[in-house]
């Protein structure tokens, strides 16, 4: 089911909070595909992919960003989960997955249905449509990812985390918008004032994580599309992905009104999912 929500941050689009972000430069240097994760085990690691279209062109009237959260000593396990449905879906563990590639059969969907139901990863996801009201010249990205980000900050208050990595799919495309975005919201406080690592990487690493939020956000996409058709009930991946486990491992916000008040303060409405 889903309740109305009412969240309020700060976004500032002058100037950002010092130290709280990376610098242009280094958002610019994304991992190489040959460059391999090698977490602490008290790193949070936050694997982020994004759907539709961030300014709604074409037939993509909606836009989401969203991923999977772990801690770096239980990364190892998840890539060992994710490895048995690459063998189940592709027949090789080392083989890339993805959601828009996948052949959509019964038995590729038990599996990663199987696999959803493990407890070791949370996972969040923030959609919007273009009917969303937004003040004057703002980015559709921008709440998107204000949410995300506060998503996020939820995750790491209730896991013993040192330091934050907020891990993007690289897009040509949609990078240089992204970026701007961690450099102007500077709402997000993470609990215990963590130091927050960013980069952007390529699919073509094929990335367990990245491959996670994929299918995560991908089912977001069926969610908010489903909405959008004037649909009831949950779509079948999204309720795989979000709705058979404890409301605390699982965020999922649909933005659809964007207030500004002046002064750099935000009022984001929507809906949230609530087990």
């Amino acid at each position: 089911m889903r309740s109305e929500l009412s969240l309020k941050y700060v976004f500032n689009s002058k100037a950002e909070e010092p130290g709280s972000l990376a610098t242009p430069e280094e958002l610019a240097m994304p991992p190489s595909v040959h460059d391999e994760l090698k977490p602490d085990a008290q790193d949070l690691l936050v694997f982020i992919d994004d759907t539709g279209h961030e300014t709604f062109a074409g037939d993509q009237g909606f836009y989401g960003l969203g991923g999977c959260v772990t801690l770096g000593t239980a990364y190892a396990h998840l890539k060992t989960k994710w490895e048995d449905v690459r063998t189940a879906i592709n027949g090789d563990p080392a083989a890339p997955l993805h959601a828009s590639e996948m052949a959509r059969k019964s038995s590729n969907f038990a599996a990663l249905a199987s696999f959803f139901l493990d407890r070791s990863f949370f996972r969040i996801a923030v959609t919007t449509t273009r009917n969303i009201g937004l003040p004057q010249k703002m980015h559709p990205c921008v709440p998107v990812m204000g949410e995300l980000r506060e998503e996020i900050a939820v995750v790491a208050s209730k896991l013993p985390c040192k330091r934050i990595w907020i891990i993007v799919e690289s897009s040509t495309r949609a990078d240089p918008i992204v970026r701007d975005c961690f450099l102007q919201l500077t709402s997000l406080t993470f609990p215990g004032q963590h130091p927050v690592e960013h980069c952007f990487m390529p699919k073509s690493a094929n990335e367990h994580g990245l491959e996670v939020a994929d299918f995560i956000v991908s089912a977001a996409s069926s969610e908010v599309q489903r909405r959008q058709r004037g649909k009831t009930g949950h779509a079948p991946d999204f309720n795989d992905v979000f709705c058979r486990l404890p409301p605390d491992g699982c965020g999922y916000r649909e933005i659809t009104h964007v207030v500004s008040h002046g002064d750099g303060l935000i009022s984001v409405d929507g809906m949230r999912l609530a087990n």
